[in-house]
């Protein structure tokens, strides 16, 4: 039995073989200087549903 993964936008456990990564880009700020830059990254979200667009949309404010 595959292992149960919780999905970045959702948070449905599914196994790892519904799952597909998906890269989400967004404004951030480095810690440091406070200086906006922009960011990425690689999260897991359901392969049958619109997770990761949904998800991406959020990111954008």
């Amino acid at each position: 039995m595959s292992e149960l993964i919780r999905c970045a936008h959702c948070g449905a456990e599914r196994p790892s073989n519904e799952m597909k990564p998906g890269k989400i880009i967004f404004r951030d700020r480095h810690p440091v200087s406070g200086k906006a830059f922009v960011n990425s990254k690689t999260n897991l979200y359901c392969a049958d549903k619109p997770c990761h667009t949904h998800d991406q949309m959020a990111h954008e404010g």
